[in-house]
């Protein structure tokens, strides 16, 4: 009788970890159109954002969240990392032309902007410099 529950109990376990592995097929299927016909662009052509800032030195990129606006920035040959080889650099934030902080990384958040407009200024500075390298400004609308 001991025999009987064991090997049941095997079974139970070897069925429940055989279904674990069963992955559905997709609903759809993209089929291949074979009318479409290749062309040659004469120039290279940007594939994404990333690739069309790779020519930007300072290139910014912000979205709003509720009263916060969340910003990354892609900074050519400057590092914000203490253990970089590059250049060190740090970002001087205005908010409506008042300096508002000092930011030493590549993407920070704006909490809690009051509702309307706002002139958002990024100044990078590179090294141990005063003035500041390479300058963005853009416009956020709070809701």
């Amino acid at each position: 009788m001991k025999r009987q529950i064991y090997f049941f109990i095997l079974l139970v376990i070897f069925v429940l970890a055989a279904c674990q592995k069963d992955i559905p097929e997709p609903e759809t299927k993209a089929e291949a159109n074979p009318a479409v016909n290749a062309v040659k662009a004469e120039q290279p052509v940007p594939v994404s954002g990333v690739e069309s800032s790779a020519r930007d030195p300072f290139f910014v990129r912000h979205q709003i969240k509720g009263k916060d606006v969340l910003i990354e920035c892609i900074v050519q040959d400057v590092s914000f990392r203490k253990q970089s080889s590059k250049e060190k650099g740090k970002i001087i934030l205005y908010v409506n032309g008042k300096k508002k902080d000092e930011i030493h990384s590549a993407a920070f958040i704006i909490k809690g902007l009051p509702s309307g407009k706002h002139r958002i200024g990024l100044e990078l500075v590179k090294g141990d410099r005063a003035e500041a390298s390479l300058k963005r400004d853009f416009l956020v609308v709070i809701p």
